[in-house]
């Protein structure tokens, strides 16, 4: 990857309702942001940290699509809204399902907590990066997918590039151990 966002512009905003995030959610996106090349970050205006409780009903509840399916709003822990009307686009974490996902995770662990907000955080990353920077003929879902292992990737390489003689070895075992039939 190329030139490294070492201070990000964006702006993060806050807008929690009867929520408290069991770490810093704004800071550990900051550390998040900080390893994505400024050309990614083009165009985009905001990144927004809420809870689906503070939500309107009207935000709340209906489904949205996703890979020719429709699933509840409920179930989803980020939106990418893109360009539209004028207005710039945008990315809204669901910080509340997001840890909800991950409620017997070790949260403070660095590492943890980064890959848990991380493939959140970069799959709607990587939306924004399919709709406006490097559009590809394939699946959304899947460009966001593969944006997403990109980017974790690259965070874990410059900010746990010690972890890696560690990490390399049990991702090729955890491939390993997936790829074995079931009896």
């Amino acid at each position: 990857m190329q030139k490294v966002n070492r201070g990000s512009s964006i702006p993060i905003h806050k807008i929690y309702r009867a929520y408290t995030p069991p770490i810093n959610a704004e800071q550990v996106v900051l550390n998040l942001l900080r390893s994505v090349p400024e050309k990614f970050l083009r165009g985009l205006s905001c990144i927004v940290l809420t809870n689906q409780a503070g939500l309107s009903r009207k935000h709340r509840v209906g489904k949205v699509w996703r890979r020719d399916k429709k699933i509840s709003k409920d179930k989803i822990a980020g939106l990418y809204h893109p360009r539209w009307q004028g207005e710039p686009p945008w990315i809204e974490l669901y910080v509340d399902r997001i840890f909800l996902s991950a409620r017997r995770a070790p949260l403070w662990i660095p590492f943890v907590r980064d890959t848990v907000l991380g493939i959140v955080l970069y799959h709607e990353l990587g939306h924004h990066i399919h709709y406006e920077i490097r559009p590809q003929y394939e699946e959304k879902e899947d460009a966001a997918d593969n944006w997403s292992q990109r980017l974790i990737l690259n965070h874990v390489k410059q900010t746990y590039w010690y972890l890696m003689p560690i990490l390399v070895p049990a991702a090729k075992l955890y491939r390993l151990l997936k790829r074995r039939p079931k009896n």
